[in-house]
């Protein structure tokens, strides 16, 4: 018998029937391990240990999970019967992690790795051509994640807990997520408004039937371009009582927009927040099932291209959509640090315009499909022109006026994709709505009225959920992998509260922020990017496991040593708090709505989901788990 393991039981149904169609002849089991079946323990700890798990020649201990107990005796026993041992699980860091711990449980002596960035025929047949065996830099670097992890979440916290007297935590990637939260609040409660005065020229068209305007531009003859806002009233009001302007000069020009890349994990968040409103682990789980079903390529990736192989399918898709493709791929550049292991997120039949097995399913996948698709598109073609405006001013000084206007030529990757989500264009937008006709040099213009304009300075906007994962890529915090579980993290925690999809810190997150700044530099911002670049030296041999986790936990040692000396608090606990969550995720068993969850801590605290259509009459309810999801199978009021 030929034993096939694999991470997750979703993939059993599309697996197994097709090893059968591949491998007629051969006997082929395939069976799951769920995921990750060994962690550090939560608990217990001895001398001869820096941390839980974690002994002092850093050296880690591991067990297997409750969880996992099961699927590990039926991977024993099916090791027992099987002639040949095929680790398949995900192509990344992680499923390199999880084969190494199946192979050291199951006592595999004998065993070939092998890797499919989609379950189609074609790439299984090629992953079993070409076996290999685990890669050990790779699994290294998981486990110094791993233990960075451990060492900085369980010696930090504990240390945070002792000086705070309240249960908060510390992480290495998500305090510097709630460090940014934090940042960007004080930069809003800083911010100071500028009161600022502008104005418009209106003109007719030449068939007077429209109007079409054009905007001061008051640096730099009256402004400067550090600050270019305009703080005389009067003097705006005078620009917008011109009355005529001379024509200086008047451009036309062809201007090309490319389409955006292909969807990668953290902008499928992002595109997925926007367009369909859902939280980030949401749209994993959704995406999750997709790649279970073959129907989408590993949406765990980094990498923002698709494969040359990919365009013969591509443009067999484009003749059926009627639009055209470009020539040659169009490439696109990565992230700094991305790892580019697997291609970009695509469907895997190009040409199937439906995908899934429920509505949520089917909304994601034309998401995925029509991104990545417009992704190889002909560029979209503007008519752009813009013009030059002169009047005479105060003191002699001009009054310049520019006026923009465009139309769509050709629209090229945009008749598929109309609206991109990750994309604001509000600038072309208003210019397309501005009908600016062909003017000369020194044409003569009067104005059709003048518009006097009032503005005030904005404060930045709070980060969104999407904006949050995009801030924290492109500073290098965390991987594709990890976003959507970090902010997971830090909300159900209470670090970060979420109101109208807006974050904000709690005051729980503003004290931790406020105890770490300044003493642990794994707060720093730019500390995480250069930690990443340490774990891709050790998955690429340039580095050790030993070396690099030394090195984070001697600095650290000496960081909490500052600490230590210091006054602790009574861990205040008995204080009763009450919180609710509501989640569109979970759903009453009974009319379908969704779920909230209330909780309240101290003496007589509760912990349960409800059904948010409470006020109408139905009173369903269910206990909360230790993870925080609803145990639906003690419900109340059914």
């Amino acid at each position: 018998m030929k034993l096939m393991i694999i991470e997750s039981p979703g993939k059993l149904k599309k697996l197994r029937p097709m090893m059968k169609k591949l491998r007629p002849h051969e006997d082929w089991q395939v069976i799951a391990s769920g995921g990750h079946i060994r962690d550090l323990p939560e608990r217990g700890q001895d001398d001869s240990m820096i941390t839980t798990g974690i002994r002092k020649n850093y050296s880690l201990v591991y067990q297997v999970l409750e969880k996992s107990a099961r699927n590990v005796r039926a991977i024993k026993d099916a090791v027992k019967k099987a002639d040949e041992i095929y680790l398949a699980t995900d192509p990344d860091r992680e499923g390199e992690s999880i084969s190494w711990h199946i192979k050291e449980e199951a006592g595999i002596k004998v065993y070939q790795r092998i890797t499919f960035n989609e379950i189609t025929q074609k790439r299984v047949n090629e992953a079993l051509a070409n076996p290999r065996q685990i890669d050990m830099c790779r699994v290294a670097a998981q486990e110094c994640r791993r233990a960075m992890d451990r060492i900085v979440g369980y010696m930090v916290t504990q240390e945070l807990r002792r000086l705070m007297g309240k249960p908060t935590t510390a992480g290495r990637v998500q305090s510097p997520a709630v460090y940014l939260v934090v940042l960007l609040e004080r930069e809003i409660r800083n911010f100071v408004v500028i009161v600022h005065f502008s104005a418009r020229l209106h003109f007719l068209t030449p068939d007077a039937r429209s109007t079409w305007y054009a905007d001061w531009q008051p640096v730099p003859d009256f402004a400067t371009k550090d600050h270019p806002y305009i703080e005389d009233s009067h003097l705006a009001q005078l620009a917008s009582s011109t009355r005529n302007v001379v024509v200086e000069s008047c451009e036309d020009r062809k201007a090309e927009r490319n389409p955006p890349a292909p969807f990668i994990s953290s902008t499928l968040q992002q595109a997925a927040s926007n367009a369909l409103k859902w939280d980030p682990d949401k749209t994993m789980k959704v995406a999750q099932r997709l790649f279970e079903q073959g129907v989408i390529t590993y949406h765990r990736t980094d990498n923002p291209n698709v494969p040359d192989e990919a365009m013969e399918d591509i443009r067999t898709a484009a003749r059926e959509l009627g639009v055209k493709p470009v020539t040659e791929r169009r490439t696109f550049k990565s992230t700094e640090g991305a790892q580019e292991g697997h291609p970009a997120i695509t469907p895997t039949n190009w040409t199937a315009q439906i995908a899934g097995e429920d509505p949520e399913e089917h909304a994601l996948y034309k998401l995925i499909r029509i991104r990545a698709l417009a992704s190889q598109m002909e560029a979209a073609v503007y008519d752009v022109r813009t013009a030059k405006l002169l009047a005479m001013g105060p003191n002699g000084k001009p009054l310049r006026f520019s006026a923009t206007g465009r139309t769509v030529n050709y629209l090229g990757w945009m008749k598929l994709l109309q609206n991109d989500d990750t994309d604001d264009d509000e600038t072309g937008s208003a210019e397309a709505d501005n009908p600016v006709p062909a003017l000369t040099p020194r044409q003569v213009l009067s104005v059709h009225n003048g518009e006097f304009l009032k503005k005030k300075t904005q404060p930045p906007g709070r980060y969104t959920k999407a904006s949050l994962i995009k801030e924290m890529e492109r500073r290098g915090i965390g991987r594709p992998s990890t976003f959507a579980s970090i902010l997971k993290n830090i909300t159900s925690k209470g670090l970060i509260v979420e109101q109208n999809r807006k974050l904000m810190p709690a005051p729980l997150g503003e004290e931790t922020i406020a105890r770490l700044e300044g003493v642990f530099t794994f707060l720093e911002l730019n500390f995480t990017r250069e930690l990443e670049r340490d774990l891709d030296r050790i998955a690429q041999g340039q580095d050790t496991y030993r070396s690099v986790i030394a090195k984070l936990h001697q600095r650290l040692e000496d960081e909490l040593s500052s600490q230590r000396g210091r006054p602790s608090v009574p861990m205040q606990m008995t204080t009763p708090t009450a919180a609710t969550i509501q989640s569109s995720e979970f759903k009453c068993g009974k009319c379908g709505q969704g779920l909230v969850r209330r909780t309240k801590t101290g003496e007589g605290g509760w912990d349960f989901w409800g059904c948010s259509g409470y006020k109408g009459g139905c009173s369903v309810s269910y206990p909360a788990l230790k993870n925080g999801t609803p145990d639906f199978t003690k419900p109340r009021g059914l």
